[in-house]
């Protein structure tokens, strides 16, 4: 007999808020929706039988089919994305279609989810998702299903690329280790994923690059090379991919100045680096002792600038050791050291984490909209900062960081050193027109003085062979792409300030407990 053929509709939500980090600007300079999606839709759906007709959509690519009639649907989950998460499972068990809700805010508060939804997948999808499926063919779905043991993960499935329309993002994920050995009081990832590293086997991560749909990577991993053994081996196996990735990593990879090497050398362009914080004592209280013992940062930086490799620096400001003066710290380190990617974030405390459970304890969580969580909006009652001045002061650090005339000054630090002369992936003649038209009408056809001295710059590198021209075009779009998204974000201000204003008490610690009543 025949098996019957089930449709299954894989969702990842819509952000309502668009922070510079995403790129999306960036996307669309490229003809493009979006910068990559999340990869869980094609790894849960390389988990699939085969007797289901999958339908992957991603909201920030494209709309979800309302008249489409699925038999089962899934939904994957972050904290920014929880509100539409619970709209849109809401909306299909109307109907009496089956929802399954998984990722990490519904591994989290999978109480929360089951309001919304019929069955939650709990932590990893793998071992887990394929008896969920079973379970609902006999009309038994249960409540929570979770992956234990966990998944050895050293030769996971093919993510079913095959399954998105690559016409609408520009490049795509991979991942070849889970699991985190640190324990960051505001991250998650080790309690999702276990504290204990799970690496692939390379062979088997290189098959799956050469199946992919885009030679443009990033390493999803949230440090890449936190087993150096494994990474020289990674990056042999890969250099001859011709691919061009970026990835996340510790500062201590400047530590192996080979690796370095070999990693530019495999078509490596970006890390981003997570040093959270420039004050000792937010980086001893949140337990990221891994960047602490007296690191030169300085040092490690040049040496990451020297092997070609740029730096999308991540910041956080809102510990409890924190005051304004953070913000201007940031600002010049970042000046003087040439990192013009600067990912600045004010701390959020996602439920699950340590910092969460702690500021709970403390009255110091209020009853912030669901999709302000993403380190945009101040969502808790900081120590030593209020909240309207805090986001007064983190909208006027952004716009400095990524002003023209900050701009200028980082690319002559950073670029001058000519280390920055291997050239990338290849590019369709029609998006190489496209990108030099917005690049000569945004820079040479402009009155602000300091983007054409940056563009003249830049020109003057390429022609003396200090800089390839694909990372010179690079980085001016990617400037010019944050650059555009935070004007967009400043029209909102307004709006933002007003909904931030009702929560503003004002630093928590000078509030006078004798006649504070609203908590």
């Amino acid at each position: 007999m025949e098996r019957k053929i089930y449709k299954l509709l894989l969702i990842s939500p819509a952000q309502p808020y668009i922070g510079y980090t995403a790129h999306a600007q960036l996307a669309r300079m490229f003809g493009k929706k979006r910068l990559m999606i999340p990869l869980a839709l094609p790894v849960v759906a390389a988990y699939t039988p085969d007797h289901y007709d999958i339908l992957i959509v991603d909201e920030e690519t494209e709309d979800v089919p309302v008249d489409y009639h699925p038999d089962i649907v899934g939904i994957t989950t972050l904290n920014a994305t929880r509100e539409r998460a619970f709209q849109l499972g809401d909306f299909f068990k109307a109907k009496g279609i089956p929802v399954v809700m998984g990722g990490i805010n519904a591994s989290v508060l999978p109480e929360e989810y089951l309001e919304h939804s019929d069955a939650v997948v709990i932590g990893e999808a793998e071992n887990a998702w394929e008896r969920c499926l079973e379970d609902f063919e006999r009309g038994e779905l249960r409540k929570s299903y979770t992956a234990d043991p966990k998944y050895d993960y050293m030769n996971p499935k093919k993510p079913r690329w095959d399954l998105v329309n690559m016409d609408l993002i520009f490049q795509v994920a991979v991942q070849v280790t889970r699991g985190c050995p640190f324990n960051c009081d505001f991250c998650l990832v080790s309690k999702i994923f276990g504290r204990k590293m799970r690496f692939r086997e390379t062979d088997n991560v290189v098959e799956e690059i050469k199946s992919l749909p885009s030679k443009y990577i990033f390493f999803v991993d949230d440090n890449l090379t936190i087993n150096k053994k494994y990474a020289h081996e990674l990056m042999e196996k890969i250099k001859p991919l011709g691919i061009s990735w970026a990835c996340m990593a510790s500062i201590d990879v400047a530590d192996d100045e080979m690796l370095l090497e070999e990693m530019a050398d495999a078509g490596c362009f970006n890390i981003l680096i997570g040093f959270e914080s420039l004050n000792p004592g937010s980086l001893d209280e949140t337990h990221k002792t891994h960047n602490e013992g007296g690191r030169n940062f300085t040092d490690a930086i040049r040496k990451i600038h020297q092997a070609g490799i740029q730096i999308n620096a991540s910041f956080i400001v809102g510990f409890d050791n924190d005051t304004l003066e953070e913000f201007d710290r940031i600002y010049e380190f970042t000046l003087k050291t040439g990192m013009s990617n600067v990912n600045l974030h004010l701390l959020a405390s996602p439920p699950g984490t340590v910092l969460y459970s702690k500021l709970r304890d403390q009255g110091r969580l209020f009853n912030v909209p669901l999709n302000m969580g993403a380190g945009f909006f101040p969502t808790i009652h900081y120590a030593r900062m209020g909240q309207l001045e805090m986001f007064d002061k983190y909208m006027d650090t952004i716009k400095r960081l990524y002003s023209w005339e900050t701009i200028l000054e980082k690319a002559k630090l950073l670029f001058s050193n000519g280390a920055f002369t291997s050239h990338g992936v290849d590019i369709s003649f029609l998006s190489k027109f496209r990108l030099t038209s917005i690049l000569l009408k945004e820079f040479l056809l402009t009155k602000d003085i300091n983007k054409r001295a940056l563009f003249f710059f830049l020109i003057m590198l390429i022609r003396n062979k200090r800089i390839a021209v694909d990372r010179a075009f690079s980085f001016m779009l990617s400037m010019l792409s944050s650059h555009r998204q935070i004007a967009l974000n400043l029209k909102l201000n307004d709006h933002y300030r007003t909904l931030i204003r009702q929560n503003d008490l004002g630093p928590w610690n000078d509030r006078d407990p004798l006649n504070f009543t609203d908590i």
